[in-house]
Protein backbone atom coordinates (compact mmCIF):
# COMPACT_ATOMS: atom_id res chain seq x y z
CA UNK A 1 0.00 0.00 0.00
CA UNK A 2 1.19 3.45 -0.83
CA UNK A 3 0.92 6.08 1.83
CA UNK A 4 -0.37 9.50 0.93
CA UNK A 5 2.30 12.14 0.93
CA UNK A 6 1.38 15.16 3.03
CA UNK A 7 3.22 18.41 2.63
CA UNK A 8 5.46 19.53 5.42
CA UNK A 9 3.38 22.68 6.04
CA UNK A 10 0.30 20.60 6.76
CA UNK A 11 2.13 18.48 9.30
CA UNK A 12 3.79 21.36 11.10
CA UNK A 13 1.97 24.67 10.65
CA UNK A 14 4.01 27.80 11.35
CA UNK A 15 3.71 29.18 14.84
CA UNK A 16 2.58 32.79 14.55
CA UNK A 17 1.92 34.26 17.94
CA UNK A 18 2.31 37.85 16.88
CA UNK A 19 4.31 40.57 18.53
CA UNK A 20 3.98 40.88 22.29
CA UNK A 21 4.27 44.43 23.62
CA UNK A 22 5.07 44.94 27.30
CA UNK A 23 2.94 47.44 29.22
CA UNK A 24 4.21 51.01 29.42
CA UNK A 25 3.55 51.27 33.12
CA UNK A 26 2.06 49.25 35.91
CA UNK A 27 -1.20 50.07 37.67
CA UNK A 28 -0.51 51.87 40.88
CA UNK A 29 -3.39 51.61 43.35
CA UNK A 30 -4.40 54.75 45.17
CA UNK A 31 -4.70 54.35 48.92
CA UNK A 32 -7.12 56.44 50.97
CA UNK A 33 -7.39 56.90 54.67
CA UNK A 34 -10.34 55.31 56.41
CA UNK A 35 -11.99 58.68 56.92
CA UNK A 36 -11.74 59.71 53.25
CA UNK A 37 -12.77 56.26 51.99
CA UNK A 38 -15.84 56.23 54.28
CA UNK A 39 -16.84 59.72 53.13
CA UNK A 40 -16.51 58.73 49.46
CA UNK A 41 -18.44 55.50 50.01
CA UNK A 42 -21.25 57.29 51.83
CA UNK A 43 -21.53 59.91 49.08
CA UNK A 44 -21.80 57.16 46.45
CA UNK A 45 -24.42 55.35 48.53
CA UNK A 46 -26.39 58.60 48.94
CA UNK A 47 -26.29 59.19 45.17
CA UNK A 48 -27.53 55.65 44.53
CA UNK A 49 -30.34 56.09 47.06
CA UNK A 50 -31.39 59.43 45.54
CA UNK A 51 -31.43 58.06 41.99
CA UNK A 52 -33.29 54.92 43.04
CA UNK A 53 -35.99 56.87 44.89
CA UNK A 54 -36.53 59.27 41.97
CA UNK A 55 -36.57 56.58 39.28
CA UNK A 56 -39.84 55.27 37.89
CA UNK A 57 -40.59 51.66 38.74
CA UNK A 58 -40.60 49.23 35.84
CA UNK A 59 -44.04 48.26 34.65
CA UNK A 60 -43.55 44.51 34.48
CA UNK A 61 -47.27 43.68 34.39
CA UNK A 62 -47.98 45.49 31.14
CA UNK A 63 -49.74 43.20 28.67
CA UNK A 64 -48.31 43.20 25.15
CA UNK A 65 -50.49 44.65 22.40
CA UNK A 66 -50.31 41.41 20.42
CA UNK A 67 -52.35 39.69 23.15
CA UNK A 68 -55.11 42.29 22.80
CA UNK A 69 -55.05 41.93 19.01
CA UNK A 70 -55.34 38.13 19.27
CA UNK A 71 -58.22 38.38 21.76
CA UNK A 72 -60.09 40.91 19.64
CA UNK A 73 -59.72 38.74 16.53
CA UNK A 74 -61.01 35.72 18.44
CA UNK A 75 -64.00 37.74 19.70
CA UNK A 76 -64.75 38.94 16.18
CA UNK A 77 -64.64 35.38 14.85
CA UNK A 78 -67.03 34.19 17.55
CA UNK A 79 -69.36 37.16 16.99
CA UNK A 80 -69.35 36.50 13.24
CA UNK A 81 -70.40 32.89 13.81
CA UNK A 82 -73.22 33.94 16.16
CA UNK A 83 -74.50 36.58 13.74
CA UNK A 84 -74.34 34.13 10.85
CA UNK A 85 -76.40 31.59 12.84
CA UNK A 86 -78.90 34.28 13.76
CA UNK A 87 -79.30 35.35 10.13
CA UNK A 88 -79.80 31.77 8.94
CA UNK A 89 -82.20 30.83 11.71
CA UNK A 90 -84.44 33.87 12.10
CA UNK A 91 -84.25 36.02 9.00
CA UNK A 92 -84.27 33.51 6.15
CA UNK A 93 -86.91 31.29 7.80
CA UNK A 94 -89.25 34.10 8.77
CA UNK A 95 -92.63 34.33 7.03
CA UNK A 96 -91.83 37.69 5.44
CA UNK A 97 -88.60 36.54 3.79
CA UNK A 98 -90.22 33.30 2.75
CA UNK A 99 -92.87 35.21 0.76
CA UNK A 100 -90.33 37.67 -0.52
CA UNK A 101 -87.87 35.14 -1.90
CA UNK A 102 -90.06 32.10 -2.72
Amino acid sequence: MESVQVSQTMNNPPLNVGVIYPPDKFYKPVLFSDKVASRMFNSVQQDIYDKKSSAKPLDEKKTPKSVFVALSLACLAIAFQIVKKYIKKYIYTSHFCYKLFF
